[in-house]
């Protein structure tokens, strides 16, 4: 709830303790919130517990992962997605809610009190104070993108003042993307991806997020112009995609903020989700085909228009991001023959030498992956432990901020060189040929938003990108599709400009396995609604329309 979560109980968890003292009594082994944070250490320790809200999980699932979970190329065994944020009860929408904003009233907090600190240089409390800023933003960033109109908190309540009104989306994004400004006044220009030191480039990669989200096409392009600057020095794509989400991706230049994870004690077990029933997962978080049938042929062109498309060998001939994204049938996974063919009752174990044929779980388990499909990123055959990962959940990086100046220039009407050269970059690292110049608005406007779902599948950013473009209505409502169990469907469907497959005209669509029916109700779940305990106690608050 937005009221003041007060002080105490902000630093219980940041400062390991468990002190219930009254706030008038100034305890003698512990700080106090009437002098904390004081020193250089406890202004560090404040730091701390700004970002350890963001640990956050959803299930085994980091919540920067569990995002995908809501969009059309993904599907949560367990649940459809609409169950998780289309009733104001609904725990996810409590959830996000109540962590991004502990996460404000924490960066509140320490920025009214930085004052406090002593033996700190000017310098460290600068940086500090950037890194609660641009936090803040953050979390205002998701707060506002998903729920609309929200509570602008920028200072610590007291409890005269705790129940407040909601803020315009407006006056929200205006005030995010002026502390990201300021955030990047603050922050060193050095970018540090496997730590908790943000950069000027962080904060302004963020703000060509928001911009973009919001249609402020003019600041989304300055934005992303302030990162493309550092490109070659602080910011590079990664010349191996396959790596990006994985172990070895944490200290790429490309990544520009990721959630810290580490093996030793904070952990998210992703890889349990994410793994095959052969490699001891339970598969329940999967890609789904209408993912799959997005990917375009080596030649540039989507499935329905490719001659080198064969819907008897559908994986052959594809943009390479596909088998670095997924875990096609056929491939090897986890040194296992990954097949999910309902008759292929035995695979290959190619953990062992020679090889030998193994009973085939993916095939017979009645839990295996229900599109037939698993996930490459954040499945690294590296990291032995299923129930224990470091992979860093990833925030942004560059590839998005290339994407994001490439849609803010073609929407603003700014049609130049420029688009195709940062699209291009992208699809280039993919080994896909360049996109040729001389493509209408509508074209590039098509290539752009298929580029962002298959460069940024698995994410976390999708269920983002068809809630702004408005067709969530559209493919979040219906059968959510896996591969036919016992073949390949004997047909391409129709691609549409945004990369959806449209399977109505497939003879054999009926062979297709049905994982989820999912209902979106237009317009009401193009917001979340405000979670209901916050309506109940908060009567300044209203709820959103069809809620």
């Amino acid at each position: 709830m937005i009221q003041m979560k007060k002080i105490s109980f902000i630093y219980i968890i940041l400062l390991m303790t468990a002190c219930t003292r009254e706030l008038d009594r100034l305890p003698l082994d512990a700080p106090s919130t009437e002098t904390f944070p004081a020193t250089e250490s406890e202004m560090q320790a404040a730091l701390v517990g700004c970002f350890s809200p963001l640990n956050l999980r959803f299930g085994e699932n980091p919540y920067a992962i569990w995002f995908e979970m809501y969009s059309d190329i993904a599907a949560n065994r367990d649940v459809t997605p609409n169950a998780s944020w289309g009733t104001p009860t609904s725990g996810d929408v409590n959830t996000i809610w109540n962590t991004m904003y502990t996460v404000i009233s924490r960066c509140n907090f320490l920025l009214d009190h930085m004052d406090r600190v002593t033996g700190a240089t000017d310098q460290s409390k600068a940086k500090v104070a950037g890194t609660a800023r641009f936090l803040r933003a953050y979390c205002y960033s998701i707060l506002s993108q998903l729920y609309g109109d929200v509570p602008l908190v920028t200072k610590t309540l007291g409890l005269d003042e705790a129940y407040i009104s909601r803020t315009a989306k407006t006056a929200v994004v205006d005030f995010i993307l002026t502390e990201f400004k300021e955030a990047a006044t603050l922050l060193p220009a050095t970018n540090q991806p496997n730590t908790m030191n943000l950069s000027s480039g962080a904060a302004w990669a963020l703000a060509s997020r928001v911009a973009l989200y919001n249609e402020r096409w003019t600041d989304a392009i300055e934005a992303a112009q302030k990162v493309m600057g550092q490109e070659g020095t602080e910011f590079v794509l990664n010349p191996d995609y396959a790596t990006i989400a994985q172990r070895a991706g944490k200290t790429s230049k490309e990544i520009i903020w990721a959630i810290q994870f580490n093996y030793n004690d904070i952990f998210h077990e992703t890889p349990l989700s994410f793994r095959s029933r052969m490699a001891a997962g339970y598969s329940n978080r999967i890609p789904v085909q209408a993912l799959v049938d997005a990917y375009d042929c080596t030649d540039g062109l989507p499935i329905d228009k490719s001659p080198r498309y064969d819907p008897a060998h559908p994986f052959e001939n594809r943009d390479p991001r596909l088998a670095k994204t997924i875990a096609l049938p056929g491939s090897v996974y986890y040194g296992y023959q990954f097949e999910t063919h309902k008759d292929s009752l035995k695979c290959w174990n190619y953990n062992v030498s020679p090889a030998v044929r193994v009973d085939n779980l993916d095939a017979t388990h009645t839990f295996a992956s229900f599109s037939g499909y698993c996930w490459r990123k954040y499945a690294d055959p590296t990291e032995t432990h299923a129930t224990r990962s470091e992979i860093n959940p990833i925030i942004i990086r560059y590839a998005e901020v290339l994407l994001n100046y490439a849609e803010a220039k073609i929407e603003a009407g700014q049609t130049d060189e420029s688009i195709y050269t940062a699209i291009n970059k992208i699809r280039k690292r993919a080994g896909m040929p360049d996109i040729t110049t001389g493509k209408s608005t509508a074209e590039l406007r098509s290539i752009v938003r298929k580029e962002r779902k298959v460069e940024l599948a698995g994410e976390g950013l999708r269920y983002f990108d068809i809630i702004r473009w408005k067709i969530a209505d559209r493919v979040l409502n219906g059968p959510c599709y896996g591969r036919n169990p016992r073949g390949f469907l004997s047909a391409a469907p129709a691609i549409d400009a945004n990369g959806t497959p449209d399977y109505a005209n497939v003879p054999d669509r009926d062979k297709m396995r049905v994982i989820q029916v999912r209902t979106f109700i237009n317009p009401a779940n193009y917001l979340w609604p405000i979670p209901d305990i916050e309506i109940q106690t908060n009567k300044q608050l209203t709820q959103n329309p069809g809620y």
